[in-house]
């Protein structure tokens, strides 16, 4: 898997995510630090024959808009990570962010800026401890997004 490959090449988005309450609290204290900045991270998964993502490995990232409403992880972190997930076979899964002060659904910015559409988006509602995933399909010229939620299990631990 290729996570520079071409759009007609890009794979679908996961129809679930499965994470590993290692990774889940890795990720989780990543953005508790980020506050109240958004907190920025990716997701590399492995992916079965039922397109159902098992998350691998969190990859936390650094807000390089330092905004409490935005987020742009650093670019070089960004290619790193893209490197290290295909040195290892993985996929991009999800990215991940943060809502400091706002529930964790989809933004205006967030739809308009989904610029990976074989990712999830997974958005952590700091103030109101919700997690959720979304896959958002941005398409034609004006860029109209749908937002389908989800489904996240957490696995083992409480």
């Amino acid at each position: 898997m290729n996570p520079f490959a071409p759009d007609e090449d890009v794979p679908r988005p996961p129809a679930s995510l499965r994470m590993p309450r290692p990774i889940y609290d890795q990720m989780l204290a990543h953005l508790r630090r980020s506050v109240p900045l958004e907190g920025v991270g990716l997701l590399a998964v492995t992916v079965d024959d039922w397109n159902e993502a098992q998350a691998v490995h969190f990859y936390p990232g650094t807000n390089v808009d330092a905004s409490p409403t935005r987020y742009t992880m650093d670019p070089e972190e960004v290619l790193a990570t893209f490197r290290d997930i295909e040195r290892h076979g993985w996929r991009l899964g999800a990215i991940v962010h943060s809502h400091p002060e706002t529930p964790a659904i989809p933004s205006a910015t967030d739809r308009r800026e989904a610029y990976y559409p074989e990712a999830l988006l997974v958005i952590v509602g700091i103030a109101s401890g919700e997690v959720r995933g979304w896959r958002i399909d941005v398409t034609g010229p004006a860029r109209a997004a749908t937002v389908d939620e989800v489904r996240l299990d957490i696995e083992g631990g409480a």
